[in-house]
């Protein structure tokens, strides 16, 4: 076997591996403490608007004035700045921003699911 012919196969097994690397279910990105809090924070914050699973598109939202927002941020234990700071990482990063929103959806399922008895 030539030498060229080993760095052919070589170089089509290692495209075929990269191809099929894709194609491996990834596993949801673990979001840490801040993440938690901003996902909770972010939850309440669109409760508080007026959004809920069942809002319809146009439907008028309410606007969070800057006291309900302080609340909010107590509630979660954030500040203005840490708030700002995870916002430029999931800018960077939308892969954990998405798995964010993930937790966000949840959480507003949680809130707004009624028992039934």
């Amino acid at each position: 076997m030539k030498f060229s012919n080993i760095i052919r196969s070589s170089c089509c097994c290692l495209a075929l591996f990269c191809a099929l690397s894709g194609c491996v279910e990834q596993k949801p990105l673990a979001l840490d403490q801040d993440d938690v809090r901003v996902a909770g924070f972010y939850g309440d914050y669109l409760l508080v608007s007026g959004v809920s699973p069942g809002t319809v598109v146009g439907q008028e939202l309410a606007l969070a004035d800057s006291t309900d927002l302080n609340e909010l941020l107590v509630r979660h234990y954030l500040t203005r700045e840490s708030l700002s700071r995870k916002t430029e990482v999931y800018k960077r990063n939308p892969l954990l921003w998405r798995a964010v929103l993930e937790q966000v959806r949840l959480n507003i399922r949680k809130k707004t699911t009624v028992p039934v008895q």
